[in-house]
């Protein structure tokens, strides 16, 4: 007596198929040592203090991926988070947080009329432009952005501002935010910028 089961065709082609793409998932795609083709950096970055509130401006330099630009050319829009936080130096503890700000840019190709637009996911505002390389200039020039009410911190303590930039893999289509996952281009951050906030 056979106890086995038997293993239908479609079944198995599909095992397969899915054995086939979790393997090229995993074949680096750059030799050892080479590093990733994409990457984000904030050049400079400083805060003023208008009318009792501060306000950050900063240059952020965006070097996209191929698999990035490649992904917006079929239709992906990308998601981009400036990270801002503000906290108090403490001589004998960690430093504490005082205030935390997250501003998210969506970048998108439209090629009907093959333009890229930049949107400002937190106001709504929209900016289109004809190339990439205007769009990404666009949206690394960061002005007189609101950070924080100067009568909520404390008088004669020092505070630092620490501000990055990050590829938001979270807002990325589910197969491709699993392929994101395997794939340097889309693993997009700069490294932590941090300044004194003064008066």
């Amino acid at each position: 007596m056979n106890d086995s089961l038997p293993i239908s065709l479609p079944w198995l082609r599909r095992c397969r198929r899915a054995l086939a793409l979790c393997c090229l998932a995993l074949v680096p795609l750059s030799l050892p040592g080479q590093t990733p083709e994409g990457s984000l950096e904030v050049r400079n970055a400083s805060a003023r203090l208008v009318n009792g509130v501060y306000y950050a401006s900063a240059r952020i330099e965006y070097r996209l991926s191929a698999d990035a630009i490649e992904a917006m050319e079929n239709g992906v829009p990308l998601t981009f988070e400036l990270q801002v936080e503000i906290s108090r130096v403490r001589r004998f503890w960690a430093n504490a947080t005082v205030a935390t700000l997250r501003q998210s840019y969506q970048l998108s190709y439209q090629p009907l009329s093959q333009l890229w637009l930049v949107r400002n996911l937190n106001s709504g505002e929209q900016r289109a432009f004809t190339t990439l390389f205007a769009a990404v200039s666009d949206m690394g020039r960061v002005s007189d952005l609101p950070l924080i009410d100067a009568a909520l911190l404390e008088p004669n303590q020092t505070y630092i501002v620490w501000l990055r930039v990050v590829l938001d893999q979270q807002q990325l289509p589910g197969p491709l935010r699993l392929l994101a996952f395997w794939r340097d281009g889309f693993s997009l951050e700069s490294e932590w910028y941090q300044w004194t906030l003064r008066d």
